[in-house]
């Protein structure tokens, strides 16, 4: 994929990694407990704010999904509540990774000029420490779901092991977007500013805050182009309905993973002999 794979420097990605998390709850009160807390905090916020706001529309959507308790259709309000926060959350957690490694991966190479002018350091690494924090922070995410879904009593589907293989493809398109990105904002400053009106471009153009059978068939097809689309749906479908993925449909978005992987790692290739000149 790269002129040097990345494989090859997995402890300098595995050292640089857990100094990346470190670094970031370094200093505040609660250290590396925030990677936990903040998406308990997230869960209670969409609790009060979504159960809502978006009741009326997530209700049909809901009760179809039959794991959401014995009788999801008559379920006290406080239960409702606690699972609307579940199926949003869901959809949450996955834009919250593609979007840090989004908006991070635009200065990722500017903010290490020092290891930039380094001839040994492989520079590939940086983009892929960010895909490396977020993977991270949506594991942890993870286990708060797993949490969730056992405190409002949803039922545990055999094809919730199927789960990783959802989450890898988007790994890979992510590092791939990491590596088109970081190499970008080399040149281009102006990119971070850009990048964040686009993630939450990406989370409004997905069927996060939203059924997707809200949309029409015509405009529901345009959404798949969001490379959240399919995960989030696909999720939901595992985790809730006990469904298993979509084989065609994983067949597809990870062979688009792989090109965009493997087009973000040409144009790094491409364009790092630069980087010393602009920095």
């Amino acid at each position: 994929m790269t002129s040097q794979p990345l494989l090859s420097f997995w402890r300098i990605l595995w050292q640089l990694g857990c100094r990346d998390i470190q670094m970031r709850y370094k200093g505040s009160f609660l250290g590396l407990l925030w990677p936990l807390l903040t998406p308990v905090l997230n869960v209670v916020l969409y609790t009060f704010l979504f159960s809502v706001v978006f009741k009326a529309q997530w209700g049909e959507e809901m009760h179809s999904m039959g794991s959401l308790g014995s009788a999801p259709a008559g379920l006290p309000g406080s239960a409702e509540h606690s699972e609307y926060a579940i199926i949003l959350f869901t959809g949450l957690i996955v834009h919250a990774f593609l979007a840090e490694v989004l908006v991070r991966s635009c200065s990722v190479v500017t903010q290490q000029a020092n290891l930039v002018k380094k001839v040994v350091f492989p520079l590939h690494v940086l983009p892929a420490v960010v895909v490396f924090a977020g993977v991270f922070q949506w594991l942890v995410s993870g286990v708060v779901l797993l949490v969730g879904l056992l405190v409002v009593g949803a039922q545990l589907h055999w094809s919730m092991l199927t789960l990783p293989l959802l989450c890898v493809p988007l790994c890979l398109m992510s590092l791939g977007l990491a590596w088109l990105l970081g190499a970008l904002g080399v040149y281009v400053r102006d990119l971070g500013q850009i990048m964040g009106w686009s993630v939450t471009a990406l989370m409004f153009s997905a069927p996060i805050l939203y059924p997707l059978k809200t949309i029409s068939a015509q405009w529901g097809a345009w959404l798949y182009l969001n490379p959240l689309t399919f995960v989030v749906e696909q999720m939901r479908h595992v985790i809730f309905a006990g469904a298993w993925p979509s084989a065609q449909g994983w067949a597809w978005y990870t062979l688009a993973s792989v090109i965009v992987a493997a087009l973000g790692a040409k144009f790094f290739d491409w364009t790092q002999e630069g980087f010393a000149d602009v920095l």
